[in-house]
């Protein structure tokens, strides 16, 4: 089954202002035309992203002109390696506005970005899966499925931000306003993105992550997840079946499986 680009329905309902695109260069200009052809403006530049600094071409797209070239204007200066973390956090908060994301969610991001990328609180020495600490900071006993925005790599979501809690909100009502648009444009595509979303996640702080089923406190069960379309991660593959046996606390906490202890989210709390 084909993956359904939400951000594109997004981005043409105009709930979000532009969208940001990363590819390699061999495939970026194929993106572009695309999205060119769509009525789309485009604008592109190289850069440095991710924790590993890959070199990416980086694809602005907007409803306007003007939108694209703001958006690639923001992210100019969280590339720039000469940006200190205090005006990193107020880029990424301009950024994020272009990107159309809840304002709650951006200071949250932002306030990760000025403590350091992977650091759980300030002063930390230890990095984490970024991922992971944004679960540690935006943790609650009943995420909505809606806003788990842990599969990107697989291509699964609703959203494509960070929510500031897997409950905000504001964050619900854009991630209610994409469900309905992705009902209508692929009714066929939707059971499977949500039986997907629906499922409890556990991420570990390497971001290793699999879906789980429990009872009783305690992973009966893991399963590497895995596209609509293609493999699991291999290292998601290899670690799931040291899951199942863990405890687990209220509040997430899986219990001798690492320091500092992998988060359950139970996504199939929330109907």
């Amino acid at each position: 089954m084909a993956r359904i680009d939400t951000e594109w329905l997004a981005l043409r309902a105009g709930i979000k202002p532009g969208i940001r695109v990363t590819a390699d260069v061999t495939s970026a200009p194929g993106i572009a035309e695309r999205y060119q052809r769509l009525g789309c403006s485009v604008v592109m530049t190289h850069g440095r992203v991710g924790l590993e600094r890959r070199p990416r071409v980086l694809i602005y797209i907007g409803a306007t002109p003007q939108a694209a070239s703001s958006l690639r204007a923001a992210e100019a200066h969280l590339l720039d390696p000469k940006t200190t973390p205090r005006e990193q956090a107020f880029f990424t908060r301009e950024f994020g506005l272009r990107l159309g994301y809840p304002g709650c969610c951006i200071d949250a991001f932002a306030e990760r970005t000025r403590r350091g990328g992977g650091h759980l609180r300030d002063g930390d020495r230890d990095r984490h899966d970024p991922d992971y600490v944004h679960v540690h900071d935006a943790w609650v006993a009943r995420p909505d499925w809606r806003l788990n925005n842990l599969l990107l790599n697989h291509h699964l979501r609703l959203i494509s931000f960070a929510p500031c809690r897997f409950d905000c909100a504001s964050a619900l009502a854009q991630a209610q306003a994409i469900h309905r648009l992705v009902a209508a444009a692929a009714p066929a595509h939707l059971p499977v993105l949500e039986d997907r979303l629906r499922r409890p996640l556990l991420i570990a702080s390497d971001g290793a992550r699999a879906w789980v089923r429990f009872a009783a406190g305690k992973l009966t069960a893991a399963e590497a997840p895995h596209a609509l379309e293609g493999p699991p991660d291999p290292v998601d593959l290899a670690r799931a079946p040291a899951w199942p046996g863990a405890e687990f606390t209220a509040d997430g906490r899986v219990q001798a499986r690492g320091d500092p202890p992998p988060r359950l989210l139970d996504f199939a709390a929330v109907r």
